[in-house]
Formats: structure tokens, sequence, C-alpha cells
């Protein structure tokens, strides 16, 4: 084999060390060679150290090291996963709330704590979600105040047309005497102006009559008198099925303060419910004392499960029979209405096969 190395002075030449492995040990070998300059002798010394315990150990610990470089590698990755996805989760979160209130739901919120710029974009997201449902549920409640105002208005607008058809006919067809006549017409122009303040009434009770405030004012009125207004209103529906309304006044001379217009309205509403429950040649009782206002029919009645039902708007027991009389359930729900602008207690008890009894504590 060649050697190379490196002479120190004119007689000594050191070689480069060498590996070798003998005996499943791995050796590193000197060599020096000299020449005697007097004798002109050659010699070579050869040395060796065992390093295969150097190297065992510089394996192991490249190993080690590359160990530890993967494990170091490992958990930075997963520190710097999870620290990505704990950055991203808003967005994440953000973009799931986004998706929610495409579908539909107003409700949902994002987190927005703190004053990192995400956290202001959950607060930016949160009042964008809530002004969305606002205005959501601010037009639901105008188109359904406006289709119970419609609903409302054709309701009211049947008792006295019926009233002013009933005297307009009696007029064309039968020959009265003079103040026959004038009673008749003085009954058509009295509710033709009933059926514009009322018209104004119901506009203010589903809210969309904006006067700046409302124009409720009750007055003091002779119970009594109203009765009676409230049964000549209702002449032509009981002829149709010849019931007779029984009047019933106790004091006689009992006042009561009241919106005449909304109070003939709900007493009319009570009296077409009765006529419509009960059978041809029946009676109701309109009956008024200090404490109540009631009418009272010995008609089919009402099942007792469907009691705390019938003041809700749209509700008929019956909907069959309702829509072919051309009830729109909406009656009971403005009585209800009434009531309670007048601070009024409505109250129904009836009982099936004996009839209905509705009144309102006043």
């Amino acid at each position: 084999m060649e050697l190379h190395g490196k002479w120190y002075d004119a007689d000594t030449y050191i070689c480069d060390p060498l590996i070798s492995k003998a005996d499943g040990k791995t050796l590193l070998l000197f060599f020096y060679s000299s020449t005697e300059s007097t004798t002109n002798l050659n010699y070579q010394i050869v040395t060796y150290k065992d390093v295969s315990d150097v190297l065992e150990s510089n394996r192991i610990l490249f190993y080690q090291a590359g160990m530890l470089t993967l494990v170091l590698l490992l958990l930075t990755g997963t520190i710097l996963f999870f620290s990505l996805r704990k950055i991203m989760a808003p967005l994440t979160k953000l973009r799931e709330a986004a998706v929610s209130v495409s579908e539909g739901n107003y409700d949902i919120q994002v987190p927005a704590e703190g004053d990192t710029e995400l956290a202001q974009v959950g607060k930016s997201f949160n009042q964008m979600s809530s002004k969305v449902k606002e205005q959501i549920e601010c037009l639901s409640t105008v188109n359904h105040t406006q289709r119970q105002l419609m609903g409302s208005l054709a309701h009211e607008l049947k008792t006295p047309m019926t009233s002013i058809l009933g005297y307009a006919d009696t007029l064309l067809t039968v020959r009265l005497q003079r103040q026959q006549q004038e009673r008749a017409l003085s009954y058509i122009s009295s509710e033709c102006r009933r059926l514009s303040r009322l018209s104004v009434k119901m506009l203010e009770l589903t809210g969309l009559y904006e006067t700046g405030e409302a124009r409720f004012a009750p007055t003091e009125n002779s119970v009594k008198s109203f009765l009676e207004d409230s049964r000549q209103l209702n002449l032509c529906r009981l002829k149709e099925k010849n019931i007779c309304l029984e009047l019933q006044c106790e004091p006689a001379d009992l006042k009561k303060n009241f919106d005449k217009d909304l109070m003939l309205s709900l007493v009319n509403n009570f009296i077409d419910n009765a006529v419509k429950a009960s059978a041809d040649n029946s009676r109701l009782i309109l009956e008024a004392t200090a404490e109540k206002l009631m009418v009272q029919d010995f008609g089919k009645g009402i099942p007792a499960e469907d009691l705390d039902k019938v003041t809700e708007a749209f509700y008929m027991v019956d909907k069959s029979r309702s829509r072919a009389n051309g009830s729109v359930g909406l009656g009971l729900a403005l009585c209800k209405k009434i009531a309670d602008i007048h601070g009024f207690q409505m109250k129904i008890e009836s009982e099936i096969g004996k009839g209905t009894c509705v009144f309102i504590e006043w």
C-alpha cells in the first residue's frame, strides 16, 4: 500500500495514520520511518491505537442526534399545527356562522373576546346578525299585522254591511211609513259613520295607523242605551234565524266609561258568534251588571281543549263550517284586544250541548 506522510527532518519520515480492522476491532495505525546517517541503517516503527469504542460512541451519538432532531421536528410540527388551528379557529367559526345565517339561523353568535383583529371582526359579525334578525322579525311582524288588518277589516265590515243591506232592501221592497223610512235611513247613516270611525280604530289596533298617539278616548255611556243600540244593530242577523235577544241591565241607570265604537264591535262579535252557535227559534241573553257585560247562548258549546285557543287570531274550532259562514277566526281575537285596551278582563265559559257564556269583567 502506498503511504503518504511528511518529513520532519532529513532522517525522519512520519506517515499519515491509517485505519485498519483486525479481530473485530478498529485500529488507528501510525508509521514512523528513520535512517541512521552513520550506519546507513533504515528502520520503521509502527504503533496503533484501538479506536473501536470511540467510533461506537460516535455512531451512538449520531443516531441519538438524529432521533433528537426527529423528535424536535415532530414536536415543533405538532405545536405549530395546534397553534395555527387555534389561530384559525375564530375564522372557522366565523365561516360556520355565516353558513348558519345564510340558512336562516340568526341567533348564531361567534366568540368576540379580546382586542385582536379577529375579535373585532367577530363583534362586527354579531352586530350584523343581530341587525338582520331584528329586521327579519320587524318584516315578519309587519306582514302578520297587515294580514291581520285585512282580515280584521273584512270581519268587522260584515255585520254593519249586513245591517245596511237589510235596511236598504227593506226600503226598496217594502212600502214603509215615512217615520219608518226615516228610522231605516237613520240606521244606514249611523252605520256608515260608524264604519268610517271603525276603520280608523282598527288601524290603531293593528299598529299601522301612525298618528303619533292613540286616539283611544273612553267616555261615560249609559249601559242600557248601549245594549239597546247593540240589539238594533243586530236585528237583521237575529231575524235570519228568528232568535230572540233578551236585554238585562242591573241597575237600570248603570253608566260605564268605554269607547262606544270599540265596545259595539266587541258586543256585535259576541252576538254574531252566539247566533252561529244557536239553533233557529232559540234565544240569547245580553246582560250587564256593575261587575260584567255578558252574552249567553244555549247552543252547541265549545270543547274544553279549544277554550284557551279561541281568542287566537285566525283560530277556528270548526274550520269547515266557519269558512262556509264567511268567518276568518278573528272575532274573539279582536274582542280580547278591545278588552285589553280598556283594561277589562275577558272570560269564556262553555259546556258542550248546553251553550257558551262570553263576558268581560269591567
